[in-house]
């Protein structure tokens, strides 16, 4: 750490008096705009090849630089992409001029003719989608548009437009950089009409909800004995329990990290589930449970085998009280957690945040019933109405497979353990929005 301090207050003094050089040189040189070139620069070469020594530069780390690190990491328009290799030029005049070339760099004769080919090679490379991730391309596009990328709301509403295209639009913008015809055409005071309006639709109470039951009273922790028959009434904890017993000491794992065939049925057999499975991954209402044992640390995957482990909270049997209501507990945070973290691709929340408000609802005495019946239309002129409302389906269908949730004629349920979890989410989230705030 203190190296890497070291190495950034001699490149903050380098470039400082990089540009008093530069203004005796030439007062009407554009010095402010080119020590920040060579700031990024100098910090890609530190950070991204291992290079924090300012006046070090050898041919073949200068043309990674240039043509590699680059256009991989910097966003910026084609004129300063054809100002980067001129004002690289002027800073090794400098560094020779005032004696901070290093040792091991190129020969002085050497830089001139390996910078006036890398002039077009960085163009050249910066052109290449190949050459550049995700995000520079995407950002690049935005940049192209004319979106002024260091304006947050400009580059949100940007970003809106990018999301709202066809998956086909998105791929072809995310991994060439480029869209000739978007079906849609971004228009930037329309685009920032139509995020606002979907972010105050988002801000709103789900319109399939009732209204969020409160009888006064704080929730607080569970008596022991009460807690552990509420746990039990969990299939999540029971399943889990089961799989753990199963697993053991190891069993032999396949590539996509399920248990083999024969470890699968067997434990069909000990959760009293119906056979006749090929893969754990057939099975919703084993799988959930298995990712939730792998993503909480109660498994363990290596070496081709799977092995039960302590995980945060030991598992312990529903006579050590205490010890059970702290497993089940961490169980079903760890089932919400994994949920909320991954993306919709991965099996996370597809309908966030209206499905934090479902599962609050779902955890009442009355439960939830999806879809609502007549009592609770759909609101008009609203295209998205239907799509929130199928989300949110999914993901209480998806909780209710793994057995955090209870689906029976329609009603989701959940129940005062699955509440406190979800109470414990959202305090830890606001913990964490607060302490993002500046």
């Amino acid at each position: 750490m203190a190296q890497q301090e070291q190495g950034r207050e001699e490149r903050d003094r380098v470039l400082s008096e990089y540009g008093a050089w530069r203004l005796r040189t030439d007062e009407d040189a554009p010095a402010l705009e080119e020590v920040r070139t060579l700031e990024t620069l100098l910090r890609l070469k530190a950070e991204r090849l291992g290079s924090p020594e300012v006046g070090l530069w050898t041919a073949s780390l200068t043309r990674e630089l240039l043509t590699e690190v680059v256009p991989r990491t910097v966003v910026q328009p084609r004129e300063q992409l054809m100002d980067m290799v001129p004002v690289l030029r002027r800073l090794i005049d400098f560094l020779v001029e005032t004696g901070r070339w290093a040792p091991g760099s190129m020969r002085g004769a050497e830089a001139p003719a390996l910078l006036h080919d890398l002039e077009f090679a960085a163009l050249e490379a910066a052109d290449d989608p190949t050459r550049r991730s995700f995000s520079t391309n995407v950002l690049g596009h935005g940049l192209s548009l004319g979106v002024d990328l260091e304006d947050e709301e400009a580059l949100a509403d940007y970003l809106h437009w990018f999301h709202s295209l066809p998956d086909a639009e998105r791929l072809a913008v995310s991994g060439t950089g480029r869209l000739a015809q978007p079906s849609t055409p971004f228009d930037p005071l329309l685009e920032r009409a139509l995020r606002r309006r979907d972010e105050a639709e988002e801000r709103d109470w789900p319109w399939f909800l009732p209204a969020l039951e409160d009888d006064g009273e704080p929730l607080g922790e569970l008596a022991e004995q009460e807690g552990v028959g509420l746990y039990l009434d969990c299939p999540l904890v029971r399943r889990a329990v089961g799989v753990l017993e199963v697993v053991g000491e190891g069993r032999r794992a396949t590539a996509t990290g399920a248990p083999g065939r024969e470890t699968t049925a067997e434990l069909l057999e000990h959760l009293g589930l119906d056979g006749g499975a090929r893969s754990l991954w057939d099975r919703p209402e084993l799988a959930g449970v298995w990712t939730t044992l792998l993503d909480g640390g109660w498994l363990e995957l290596a070496d081709g085998r799977v092995r039960a482990a302590v995980g945060p909270v030991p598992a312990t049997a529903p006579e050590d009280a205490e010890g059970f209501v702290e497993f089940g507990h961490a169980l079903i945070t760890a089932a919400l957690l994994g949920r909320q973290t991954r993306g919709a691709e991965d099996g996370g929340f597809r309908g966030m945040p209206d499905t934090i408000a479902a599962l609050l609802v779902a955890c009442g005495d009355e439960g939830l019933r999806l879809p609502p019946g007549p009592e609770l239309p759909p609101p008009e002129h609203e295209p998205r109405a239907l799509a929130r409302l199928l989300h949110v389906m999914h993901d209480l269908g998806d909780l209710a497979d793994c057995g955090v949730l209870t689906h029976e004629e329609g009603v989701f349920r959940g129940g005062p353990a699955v509440m406190l979890a979800l109470v414990g989410l959202l305090r830890r989230d606001g913990e964490a929005d607060r302490t993002d705030r500046p």
